[in-house]
C-alpha cells in the first residue's frame, strides 16, 4: 500500500452505500479521480462532510491499492477556505451548477492544467466577490469555451449574420440543419464574446432571457460534447434570478 497525496477540486459527491460516498475530484497532476470516503459519524463525521462540498478544494491522502477499483481517500484538509461560498444562497446556487457542469466536461481522465487553473481561480473570485453575480455562471461558461477548444470564430461576423452552432462560425443565411443563431441570438452571442469580470455586471437580463442565454450556450456545449445535455442545476438558477 502506498500513500500519496493529491490536491483536488470536489466535482461530485454521490452517496455509495450507508457507509462510503463516491468522491470526484478534479486534480491538476492527475486530472479526474474518483474515491471512496468513509462518511463516519458524530462531529469527525461532520467535519469531514463539511469539507467535502461542491467545488471544495482539499489536500488528501490516498491510500492506492491496484486491487481496488476505487481507491479510499484518507485524511482531508482544506487546500482553500472559502468564506461565503456555502453561507450565500446565489453563490451556493452557482457552485451546484459550475459542479455539474465540470462533472459531465470532465469525463476524460486526464490532467488538464490550463482547466485546472482557470477553475481555481473561479472559484476564489465567486467566494470574494461582494455583487454583481446573476451573470458569473454566464461569463464562466464563455470563457471556458477556449479552454473547451469550441471558442466561435466570430473574425468574419457581420450583422444580420446567422450562427452555426455545428462549425462554430457565423454564416450569411441559416442552414439546412437546427442548430443555428438567429440573426438576434448571433448579435448576442458577439456581444457577450467581450464580457469579463469587470464589465459582466452591465449586461441586464431579466430571469427569462437569462434562462433562455444559458439554455444557448449549454446547447453549444452539448453539441460538442453530448455528455453536457440535460444538466439539472440551471431550473435551480432559474429560480434564484427569476
Amino acid at each position: 500500500m502506498a500513500i500519496e497525496k493529491i490536491r483536488g477540486v470536489v466535482i461530485n459527491i454521490v452517496k455509495y452505500s450507508d457507509r462510503h460516498n463516491v468522491i470526484t475530484l478534479f486534480t491538476r497532476s492527475r486530472g479526474r479521480m474518483a474515491f471512496l470516503s468513509p462518511v463516519g459519524s458524530g462531529k469527525l463525521g461532520r467535519m469531514r462532510s463539511a469539507r467535502l462540498l461542491p467545488l471544495s478544494v482539499v489536500d488528501a491522502d490516498v491510500n492506492m491499492r491496484q486491487s481496488r477499483e476505487l481507491q479510499l481517500l484518507g485524511a482531508v484538509t482544506p487546500a482553500e477556505i472559502w468564506h461565503d461560498l456555502y453561507f450565500n444562497p446565489v453563490k451556493s446556487s452557482i457552485a451546484l451548477f459550475l459542479s455539474e457542469f465540470l462533472n459531465r466536461y470532465l469525463r476524460d481522465a486526464s490532467p488538464d492544467p490550463a482547466a485546472w487553473d482557470f477553475i481555481l481561480a473561479s472559484i476564489r473570485v465567486l467566494d470574494e466577490k461582494k455583487q454583481g453575480l446573476a451573470n458569473f455562471h454566464i461569463w464562466f461558461l464563455v470563457r471556458f469555451l477556449d479552454i473547451a477548444g469550441i471558442a466561435p470564430d466570430l473574425h468574419d461576423y457581420e450583422r444580420g449574420d446567422c450562427f452555426d452552432m455545428r462549425a462554430g462560425i457565423p454564416v450569411v443565411a441559416a442552414s439546412f440543419h437546427k442548430d443555428i443563431l438567429s440573426p438576434s441570438e448571433t448579435h448576442l452571442l458577439v456581444v457577450l464574446s467581450r464580457i469579463t469580470l469587470r464589465n459582466m455586471r452591465l449586461y441586464r437580463f431579466n430571469g427569462t432571457e437569462r434562462r433562455q442565454l444559458l439554455d444557448r450556450i449549454l446547447r453549444y456545449y452539448a453539441i460538442h460534447f453530448p455528455g453536457l445535455s440535460g444538466l439539472k442545476s440551471p431550473d435551480i438558477l432559474s429560480e434564484v434570478f427569476s
